[in-house]
């Protein structure tokens, strides 16, 4: 399980052409990795969904110039997240989007990203 030490919006990007946010994720466990996560408005007022998972490797000394076109930032939407005897899969991505959104004032900043 991921547990979750801090999440700030780092811009509003576009993922398959829908608008979304992209949120830098800091772990509780340093032998975690930082994950980008991709959130998009659901259908359901306020929600959020989230349709990307980004693992990130880059380093502030190294990638200076945030160039995710190497191998610093590897797709983790599928790998992610996984089942257990405690919880399936889709269960513990719920988990993490939830945390997520409980961190600080993200949902409100979200929100008036989405619908200011």
């Amino acid at each position: 399980m991921y547990s979750i030490k801090d999440a700030k919006i780092r811009r509003m990007t576009n993922v398959n052409g829908t608008p979304c946010a992209e949120v830098e994720v800091y772990p509780a466990s340093e032998t975690d990795k930082v994950v980008l996560a991709y959130l998009v408005p659901s259908a359901r007022l306020g929600g959020y969904d989230l349709v990307k998972l980004v693992r990130s490797d880059a380093s502030l000394e190294h990638d200076w110039f945030d160039n995710s076109m190497h191998d610093a930032f590897e797709n983790a939407t599928d790998i992610a997240f996984e089942s257990s005897a405690l919880a399936t899969a889709e269960e513990e991505r719920e988990h993490f989007k939830q945390q997520l959104l409980s961190m600080g004032t993200l949902s409100q900043q979200l929100n008036g990203r989405f619908y200011c």
